[in-house]
């Protein structure tokens, strides 16, 4: 349907309740060019965006159109009008980051170059939740750094293991403490030059580390339950900070360098599942596993307790994780 169009008379009854004058009617005349803009936040049907050329720019609040849904890290088109500042356009995207839930797919960020998974001794880290993250990143084309933050507490061996298995396959792996800095410079350059979602469960620190690397940011910041030893959702919305706006940038802009980027921190999250069609498409997101699967002997093998499954037996001889392979099942049984 297109836009009713109201009366001048009408307009005038609008104008005078909102006590604007009349001179700023909604005519083409009143309605400045439309403009580029990064969605770094949304709030239901409003969102805000700054200049994707100066991101320390002050962040302009939008309405969206009816058949919008940008998600953080959007390029829009918005102008203004008599009344309001309005994103009237989506701009094409180059990458997102899926969930699958009951309704559907829904879109968590968009334009990401690589998935930052936090994880950390506290509260206990879920081996399944960490490989549903990896898978989606392999399908999306996103790469992915595994962080363990919370370094300094001394009961490691979970993590350690998790980071460990995950590791050899390929996929870096830095140790942080937002608690105390270590290792939050190497983290900072691992982020330049790329937009990165922060991810992971609820009370790993992400907000932690966001303040440490935005000190201006004043992110909230949670405790863990002591019932259950799981994060409160400190994060309620994506939020986008520019890393020109970090101090470990700064330094490297001071020594010649332009490290550009972002980092996109999202709200904690228990659950995660990968939007794929089936067996053979989500196999594609276990790096390991897509790599054997040829070599088994029957095209449609399960991988569970078919005569001839290579993965099977490399895992036999200890070659690859088991648990990937249990990670790979739960999911795929959770579609």
């Amino acid at each position: 349907m297109g836009k009713r169009h109201l009366s001048l008379q009408q307009q005038r009854r609008i104008l005078a309740g909102r006590r604007v004058s009349p001179s700023q009617l909604d005519t083409p005349a009143n309605v400045t060019p439309e403009r580029t803009g990064l969605v770094v936040a949304r709030y239901g049907r409003e969102v805000d965006v700054i200049d994707p050329e100066n991101p320390a720019a002050r962040a302009q609040r939008c309405r969206l159109r009816s058949h919008l849904e940008p998600v953080v890290g959007d390029r829009v088109r918005w102008h203004q009008d008599a009344l309001h500042r309005v994103v009237v356009a989506l701009e094409p995207r180059r990458s997102v980051l899926r969930r699958r839930e009951r309704a559907g797919t829904r879109v968590l960020a968009a334009n990401v170059d690589q998935i930052v998974l936090v994880i950390a001794p506290q509260p206990e880290p879920h081996p399944a939740l960490v490989d549903r993250f990896l898978a989606a990143a392999e399908l999306e084309g996103i790469g992915a750094l595994i962080v363990v933050n919370k370094s300094d507490l001394p009961d490691q061996r979970q993590v350690d293991a998790i980071a460990h298995t995950r590791g050899q396959l390929g996929y870096p792996l830095i140790r942080v403490s937002a608690h105390g800095g270590d290792g939050t410079e190497a983290l900072a350059t691992h982020l330049q030059g790329r937009i990165s979602l922060f991810c992971g469960q609820s009370g790993v620190g992400k907000s932690s580390l966001i303040n440490r690397l935005f000190p201006q940011a004043n992110a909230n910041v949670g405790h863990l339950s002591a019932a259950a030893a799981k994060g409160r959702h400190t994060t309620t919305v994506a939020r986008y900070y520019a890393l020109a706006e970090s101090p470990f940038a700064q330094k490297q802009s001071e020594i010649g360098r332009h490290p550009g980027g972002a980092v996109i921190d999202s709200p904690g999250i228990r659950e995660f599942d990968v939007p794929a069609t089936g067996p053979d498409e989500l196999l594609q997101g276990f790096i390991e596993l897509r790599n054997l699967a040829g070599d088994c002997r029957f095209r449609n093998c399960r991988h569970q307790d078919d005569p001839g499954c290579a993965i099977l037996a490399a895992i036999a001889l200890k070659r690859i994780d088991a648990g990937r392979l249990a990670s790979f099942h739960q999911l795929l049984n959770a579609g």
